[in-house]
């Protein structure tokens, strides 16, 4: 009998699945995603992910815009958010999704993450016009996801960090004005700017209440005075 997390995330995800994250056609397809009879017959996670895998003949010639394109619409995304700790569930990503690996090898994947968020970002009065909640929390569950996205981008490739931080910051901003909608949402931005200006500024940690036991670094909860000296240490960085 499948648990009651699979149930719920089965659902979840199929309607998720059926809000096109961009309007661009991407080359490849999850053979088998929510909603298909195949997929309701997986009684075990690690089932979902096997079938969710990326064949290495096409992993290797899809550009990287299509690659990022099929890593936002990867089924098990959510599997993020479902553990305690942000950290665990992005690791998990990492480790069994193949298509997220791949994402972190190429050299402009930071360009093509950046210039996604930006355009997510500037849409967001989407959320002002008449969609059901479903497909509202899905484009708002990929703004989350691109957030989770940049946030390990930061740790490939450094170069990129301040201009990873600054749409981060001008993420934050716009996200306040739909504060109503967003509310884990403000949890990732505080934790992939917490990443980044960790890879920026080696004093970071030492500021921090609790320094390395602060959850800001492993999940992006804490307390006011911590959010405050994130938003601090995060305008000085991108002057």
């Amino acid at each position: 009998m499948k648990s009651k997390f699979l149930i719920v995330f089965s659902l979840f995800a199929c309607a998720l699945n059926a809000q096109t994250i961009a309007d661009k056609k991407v080359t490849w397809d999850y053979p088998v995603k929510p909603g298909m009879e195949k997929w309701k017959e997986f009684n075990l996670t690690v089932e979902m992910v096997n079938a969710c895998q990326i064949p290495e003949a096409v992993l290797s010639k899809l550009s990287t815009d299509d690659l990022t394109e099929i890593c936002l619409q990867y089924p098990l995304f959510i599997c993020v958010y479902a553990v305690n700790v942000l950290n665990n569930g992005v690791e998990n990503l990492y480790n069994e999704f193949n298509g997220i690996r791949e994402l972190y090898s190429r050299k402009d994947a930071a360009s093509c993450l950046i210039k996604r968020y930006i355009q997510k970002v500037q849409s967001f009065s989407f959320l002002d016009e008449e969609h059901s909640d479903y497909t509202k929390g899905a484009f708002m569950n990929s703004a989350t996801n691109l957030e989770i996205l940049l946030s390990q981008i930061a740790q490939y490739d450094t170069e990129n960090c301040k201009e990873i931080l600054k749409c981060l910051v001008y993420g934050y901003e716009e996200k306040l004005k739909y504060k109503n909608y967003f509310g884990y949402g403000f949890v990732t931005n505080f934790y992939s700017r917490a990443q980044v200006i960790r890879k920026m500024d080696n004093t970071f940690i030492d500021a921090l209440p609790d320094k390395e036991l602060n959850p800001i670094i492993s999940s992006g909860r804490s307390d006011e005075k911590t959010f405050s000296l994130i938003d601090e240490i995060s305008y000085k960085l991108i002057k």
